[in-house]
């Protein structure tokens, strides 16, 4: 068994891990790169990439596994070629089919509007663009194949790629339905951990995953996004509460946060109820992913991830003024969120900013990725209360300590970042 990481080692994001016997190869994750991290690519530039990998080292059985929906993950999915197998979790393809649908949705509105217009613009060509651009990735979606998450209680299922046994365990991650792989070959063992996190609501099962399957490892892949940060990893129960001790102080609350992370949105769901305040959205693919986490996970959490909030238009505000309000937001709703701010007293309203500091602190961030300071800069009031999507340096030790691998590998982090 080879082990090859094409991207990764010196970037976080961007990820790209060939792992490959005589006949057979797999990969794991093939990424873009994110803003600010790595050579910024250019479409065609990611297709000659993926091109030049799958002419080397060619096998007669190939595939392509997925640990989770970020696009720094998934990205050049689209570019994989049609007689190579791709997988992913149930969940991941769910979401990625929610995201492209909302896409679609609103570029085929913006199109007849044009159409029935007669208008002839550059918006009008940037709108057909978007509407090909989305079909072209549901039709590629339509293709993946998919696992369903496996409950602790069942005997776990591998998936096999010639003389290479796959087989997914859920993780912990900012986003829903992130994996780990067990991979097996050639009388060696490789446990890749992807993505992952032991402060969120469903970070418990991580150290006794490991102890239970992780055994006798030749290599342990892990990530290490945070080795040289010093952001302190607080669990979500503890983000909850600092949210509903601030939303207590104002009476209109913004919250900007990711619709893809469930636990986060439980966390603010839970504040929200908690400071007695009406939780309300806007966009209509967060209220798709709220109704579909809502649909696969309510009954299995007790509750925790379902989600009933009010979806704002203009016609509420009279009530939402006598109420009060937690509005779940993302940053390409910045529009939508200044026209509202404008009818609000700017002393009572709140900006709770729960994303990662670095988008607007980071001056090469800000240059290349400026909307979250945009949208921060619009609010008198902002308090940050975040925690990472990722593990901290002592979960990292605690995963090594775990594993016990014969070597470790290190990716998803910075160049000089170490262990």
């Amino acid at each position: 068994m080879k082990i090859k990481v094409h991207r990764g080692l010196d970037q976080i994001g961007g990820c790209i891990t060939e792992i490959s016997t005589e006949t057979s190869r797999i990969f794991i994750d093939f990424g873009q790169n994110l803003p600010g991290n790595g050579e910024p690519t250019t479409p065609e530039e990611d297709e000659t990439l993926v091109k030049k990998i799958f002419a080397q080292n060619k096998k007669q059985y190939e595939a392509v596994f997925y640990t989770h929906g970020h696009e720094d993950h998934v990205g050049l999915f689209e570019y994989i070629p049609e007689d190579v197998s791709q997988y992913m979790s149930e969940g991941t393809k769910g979401l990625l089919e929610i995201k492209y649908d909302v896409l679609y949705e609103g570029a085929n509105l913006k199109v007849n509007e044009f159409l029935e217009k007669e208008c002839d613009s550059l918006e009008y060509s940037d709108a057909l663009n978007r509407l090909i651009y989305a079909d072209n990735k549901c039709k590629l979606l339509n293709k993946i194949q998919v696992w369903q998450r496996t409950s602790p209680r069942k005997v776990l299922e591998c998936i096999c790629i010639g003389d290479i046994k796959v087989t997914p365990f859920f993780n912990c991650h900012s986003i829903y339905d992130s994996h780990m792989f067990f991979i097996e070959a050639d009388d060696k063992r490789i446990w890749h951990m992807g993505d992952y996190r032991e402060h969120g609501y469903l970070g418990k099962g991580l150290i006794p995953t490991l102890k239970k399957y992780a055994t006798d490892i030749d290599v342990l892949i892990t990530e290490g996004t945070m080795l040289k940060r010093e952001d302190k990893c607080i669990h979500e129960r503890i983000v909850s509460y600092k949210m509903q001790n601030v939303m207590r102080a104002f009476k209109y609350v913004f919250v900007l946060a990711s619709a893809t992370d469930i636990e986060r949105l439980a966390a603010i769901k839970r504040a929200s109820i908690d400071a007695a305040k009406p939780l309300y959205i806007s966009s209509l693919f967060m209220k798709k992913t709220m109704v579909y986490f809502t649909e696969r996970e309510s009954k299995l959490s007790k509750g925790l991830f379902s989600f009933e909030p009010l979806f704002y238009n203009d016609r509420m505000l009279k009530k939402l003024k006598q109420t009060g309000m937690t509005m779940v937001v993302g940053t390409s709703q910045m529009k939508r969120v200044k026209g509202l701010l404008d009818k609000l007293p700017q002393e009572e309203t709140l900006l709770i900013y729960s994303s990662w500091d670095g988008y607007y602190k980071d001056p090469e961030q800000v240059k290349v990725n400026p909307k979250y300071k945009e949208f921060r800069d619009m609010f008198y009031n902002v308090v940050d209360i975040h925690t990472s999507g990722h593990a901290d340096r002592q979960t990292i030790e605690k995963v090594i300590k775990t594993v016990k691998p014969k070597e470790v590998v290190c990716i998803h982090k910075e160049l000089d970042a170490t262990l």
